[in-house]
């Protein structure tokens, strides 16, 4: 998948811009969903959250400033395709939002983690901090978990959420990888089905320990 034209550093330059992107669409999300949630536990929950993705945006910032490169032309060919992934799963409810939290960004993390395990030790520091719990998950998770034990209704709504999630969000990363050399390269020759299947399982195991069945 990696064009001829396509060096080490460029490479990085467009891993780093992609999940720059993806970092800052999310602080943009959780800012906004914090401040339509209907009580006090969820609005600092999702603003906290906010917070991290904050940060770790500003990390890759940094990073690509010193590669030489401009952050926001870096940015710029995947804000279209972030941005529709957030149209086709914008939640209905606080709650709906923190299971996107839960879902998304773990399967996102999961399947960075593993593409960057051939990259460069450099590389994969700044994917791996980028994509670090923020500090919040335990509170997230503890949430989760007590409003599906108090309303199975509600974690019956939130499954089947949670499996959208998931389809929509592993759709995007394939469509990425096929359209942006650098990203692609990232995969190198394992099977792709055979990741992904590695990160479902990751994902079913976290859905089982907030009593939510996808």
């Amino acid at each position: 998948m990696v064009s001829a034209g396509t060096t080490p550093q460029s490479r990085s330059v467009e891993l780093y811009g992609l999940l720059a992107c993806v970092r800052l669409t999310a602080f943009e999300q959780r800012a906004a969903d914090a401040g339509r949630a209907a009580s006090y536990e969820d609005t600092v929950v999702l603003a906290g959250l906010a917070t991290g993705a904050f940060a770790q945006f500003e990390l890759l910032r940094d990073r690509l400033i010193e590669a030489g490169a401009d952050p926001y032309e870096a940015m710029r060919p995947f804000q279209e395709a972030i941005t529709a992934f957030h149209e086709r799963t914008r939640p209905a409810d606080a709650m709906e939002a923190l299971t996107k939290v839960y879902v998304a960004d773990s399967v996102v993390a999961d399947l960075y983690r593993e593409a960057v395990e051939t990259a460069d030790s450099a590389t994969r520091t700044v994917v791996r901090e980028s994509l670090a719990d923020s500090g919040h998950a335990e509170l997230l998770r503890e949430r989760l978990r007590a409003a599906a034990e108090n309303d199975p209704r509600l974690a019956s709504r939130l499954g089947l959420w949670a499996r959208r999630l998931v389809g929509e969000a592993l759709s995007q990363a394939h469509a990425l990888a096929e359209g942006h050399p650098a990203v692609g390269a990232l995969f190198g020759e394992e099977d792709v089905a055979t990741m992904f299947g590695r990160i479902v399982d990751r994902h079913q195991a976290r859905m089982w320990a907030i009593n939510l069945r996808d």
